[in-house]
This record gives C-alpha cells, sequence and structure tokens, in this order.
C-alpha cells in the first residue's frame, strides 16, 4: 500500500464515523521539508488545512522526527496505516495530531477537537519473501549505508566485502529494487533513491530481525567505578556501540546502558577487559556483524545512531541527531 492509498483509506473509514468533505494536494518532492501534502478537511462547515506525513507505521525510534515535525510545522498531522497503542499515547501527550488507517484519530486544532479510538487495528501485511530484510540481506544494506558505491560493484566483490554467499547478493539487491529503496539508472549502475529512509527503514528491521539474533551475553565492570574510557579493546575485534559510543563521538551523553560489538569470545572478553558474566549486568554484548571496521574504538556512526535512535531515552535520542546532523548526513 503506498502513500497514497494509505491517506485515502484512512479518510474513507474516518467518513464511517463522521461527515466530512476534504481535498488533499501532494507536496513539491523538490521542497524536501519532510512532509508529503495538505489535506483539507470541512466538518460543520469548519475548514481545516493540515500538513501530512503518512507513513505506513511508526516504531518508538521514529517518535523523535515526528514530534520534531509537529514543532516546526503549524497544523501537523501524522496519517499512519497502523499505529500502535503505546506510540498513540505518547502522540496525544506531546499533541501531535494523528489518523490512523481504521479511522481512529486524534485531532485537536484550532477549536475542533476529533477523538475516536474504538475502530479495530487493521492487520498490516508484511513484505513476503523480500530477501533485503532478512538477517544476511540487513547485513549487506548495512554495508552499502557504510559505501553506497559499494552496490555499484560486481556482485562477487560485494559478496567478498559483505562475506555473503554470492547467490543471496541479486535477491538482495531485487528485493531493494521492489521497494523502491534503491533505483535503476541503467543496466550496470544503481543508486540509493533516499538514503535517510533507507536507513530508518534498516534500522526498524535491525531492531526486529537483525540484533536479536547476534546477542551474546551480558556482563557487568569488575570495578563499580566504571572507568570505561580507560579500556583498552582490540579495535580490529572489539568496539563500543549504543550509549558509550555515543558519548565518544559527540561528548554530551552520560553511558548508563553499554554496548558492545566483538568478534571476542565471551572468554577473552573477560580475560582482556576485565568483564564478568551478570545477567543483570549493564553490559550488553553483541556479534561484530560488518566486515570494514578499521582502527576505531566505536561502532560505525550509522549504527551507533541506530542504537541510540531505538532507546526510550530523549537523551539518547538527542545524542543520535547530532551524530546524524554532523557525522552522517553531511557525507551522504
Amino acid at each position: 500500500m503506498n502513500e497514497v492509498d494509505i491517506l485515502n483509506n484512512a479518510i474513507h473509514n474516518l467518513e464511517k464515523d463522521i461527515p466530512i468533505t476534504w481535498d488533499w494536494r501532494t507536496m513539491d518532492y523538490t521542497k524536501d521539508n519532510g512532509i508529503d501534502g495538505e489535506l483539507d478537511i470541512v466538518i460543520n462547515n469548519q475548514n481545516t488545512t493540515l500538513l501530512v506525513e503518512i507513513k505506513k507505521d511508526v516504531k518508538n525510534h521514529q517518535l523523535f522526527n515526528i514530534l520534531n515535525y509537529n514543532n516546526k510545522f503549524n497544523n501537523f498531522l501524522l496519517v499512519a496505516e497502523k499505529l500502535y497503542p503505546k506510540v498513540k499515547k505518547e502522540l496525544r501527550e506531546n499533541q501531535v495530531n494523528y489518523l490512523e488507517g481504521n479511522g481512529n484519530v486524534y485531532l485537536n486544532n484550532d477549536g475542533l477537537f476529533l477523538y475516536i479510538d474504538t475502530n479495530k487495528t487493521v492487520k498490516t501485511q508484511k513484505e513476503k519473501g523480500n530477501r533485503a530484510f532478512t538477517k544476511t540481506g540487513l547485513k549487506v544494506l548495512f554495508q552499502f549505508l557504510l559505501d553506497p558505491q559499494l552496490i555499484n560493484q560486481t556482485q562477487r566483490d560485494i559478496a567478498e566485502v559483505t562475506n555473503v554467499a554470492l547467490g543471496n547478493i541479486p535477491l538482495i539487491i531485487n528485493g531493494l529494487l521492489e521497494t523502491n529503496l534503491i533505483l535503476k539508472l541503467n543496466k550496470n549502475e544503481y543508486v540509493i533513491n533516499n538514503y535517510e529512509e533507507l536507513l530508518d527503514k534498516w534500522i526498524t528491521e535491525f531492531e526486529q530481525t537483525l540484533k536479536p539474533t547476534i546477542f551474546k551475553q551480558r556482563f557487568r565492570f569488575q570495578n563499580d567505578d566504571r572507568e570505561w574510557r580507560n579500556i583498552q579493546f582490540n579495535q580490529e575485534k572489539t568496539v563500543w556501540g549504543g550509549e558509550p559510543a555515543g558519548d565518544i563521538i559527540t561528548n554530551h551523553l552520560r553511558p548508563e546502558k553499554f554496548t558492545i560489538y566483538t568478534k571476542e569470545t565471551n572468554k577473552d572478553l573477560m580475560f582482556n577487559y576485565r568483564l564478568l558474566p551478570d545477567n543483570e549486568g549493564d553490559i550488553w554484548v553483541y556479534n561484530m556483524f560488518w566486515t570494514n571496521n578499521i582502527n576505531m574504538n566505536t561502532a560505525p556512526k550509522q549504527l551507533v545512531y541506530a542504537d541510540l535512535m531505538i532507546t526510550n531515552d530523549k537523551r539518547c535520542k538527542e545524542t543520535a541527531k547530532i551524530i546524524y546532523n554532523e557525522q552522517i548526513q553531511p557525507n551522504i
């Protein structure tokens, strides 16, 4: 279901409960301001114009941008095919207008107030058979995010760089083409359609599909003083992710949860860095899944951004946006 279909479906379901007239104008895509279009609605002879952002759904890590749009634009409306109860609750608490695909709505704007939350949730269909969003596909996709030109190398070269079987590469590329996340310029050349959208999609799938499978174990520091910055990792094998990496990159965060990505064994981690296994510990260790970490004590900035955005912590998300604005976006 594309964006216009999501909007039409949501409006038609709203019309079942409330008599309205409406008109939609698509935004000029040369003006990349994060808004998809303008929606004029008339209810009880009252005309309201809303600036609309359309999403298939909204995950926790996307709320930060939605709240920014709401602060930036007057009369902002989020339209989504599906919204989870916790997300809707946070949207209402932050006075963000929304319309869900099933017709549920929260609209509090210039004397107009609508609130419906009784319609049953519409079950959304997952992309079936799209190899780009399997565990293997997400590893390859991450390498494309690190180096967008990699996608124009030979499939054999891509397989070697990503350490993935050659037969997976055309299936992954076709999956990206199907979702318009990459575009084919000619027979042998591709381009990422929208880097931020691709990164956002990767974060959603990383959180749900890949990250749980690469978790190793929880640990704690041997000493309670947590002099974590003094730990000298073997940087080819072990790096900081999440909050400590965010603090290293921006000096904007005091870590409380410590994320490590590694190729070392649990025994190596204990012996080399004096970490103690603890199922309640504040160190979360994951297997390193990318290939080109060179002389860095943090994971790639795209991964640090992802780790911070999928938390529930406002300070972490603020740090993530600093990393995106200062470290990622200028290099796109």
